[in-house]
């Protein structure tokens, strides 16, 4: 059984519907599931150029760990990726797109609006809160800070939980703590795990579950 059959299967049944939604001019693809609660989550997807979509086992564990909590789940193709319009943009233009998909869960009147990125999406999700403040929580997985530019200085307060592999080279265990730290945030490990948490994966949903509020 593959974990995708596990997700669609699982306790709680999920109900995910296809729908878009602006980012400028442009027209972006998401799967949408509602709980009809006022509470609900963004989840950004791994590096397109390196094959990240949607349709990923991390992104797809993430929205079971907020599913099962009773949280709207939105996961989406950046720019470029799947049916979404446009091109790549280096982490510049997707913060836009994230932008693109908190509204639409504002427009269905989901006002306590969490975050969750994983790898590139974690990257790009710290990028757009460094000028503002989530309402929800912030929820980072794999953030690749042994290799990309993250600001701490800006983060600060901002993130909640940061989830990682202990055998992670994109995200060393010493950098991740000297980030967690500095950004006041908690930190977990999940021993014998690399970034791709393959066969991880209910690892790293009950990690997520047990620091959800």
């Amino acid at each position: 059984m593959s974990f995708r059959d596990e997700l669609k299967k699982g306790n709680v049944v999920l109900q995910e519907k296809r729908i878009y939604f602006p980012s400028g001019e442009l027209k972006l693809e998401g799967l949408y599931a509602d709980t009809g609660h006022d509470r609900g989550v963004v989840i950004s997807h791994p590096n397109p150029l390196m094959g990240g979509a949607m349709q990923n086992n991390v992104v797809e564990s993430l929205v079971q760990a907020f599913y099962e909590k009773g949280y709207a789940t939105l996961r989406f193709n950046f720019r470029g990726v799947g049916r979404s319009e446009g091109r790549h943009d280096n982490g510049v233009g997707e913060q836009d797109d994230l932008a693109g998909a908190v509204a639409f869960l504002e427009s269905r009147g989901v006002r306590n609006i969490a975050l969750a990125g994983y790898s590139f999406g974690a990257w790009v999700t710290a990028n757009y809160l460094r000028n503002r403040q989530a309402v929800g929580q912030v929820v980072l997985v794999a953030p690749p800070v042994s290799v990309y530019e993250f600001s701490p200085g800006a983060l600060a307060g901002k993130i909640d939980l940061i989830v990682c592999g202990d055998k992670d080279p994109f995200c060393r265990s010493a950098d991740i703590l000297s980030f967690s730290t500095e950004v006041g945030s908690k930190s977990a490990f999940i021993p014998r795990t690399d970034h791709f948490f393959v066969g991880k994966e209910q690892d790293l949903i009950k990690n997520v579950q047990e620091n959800l509020i």
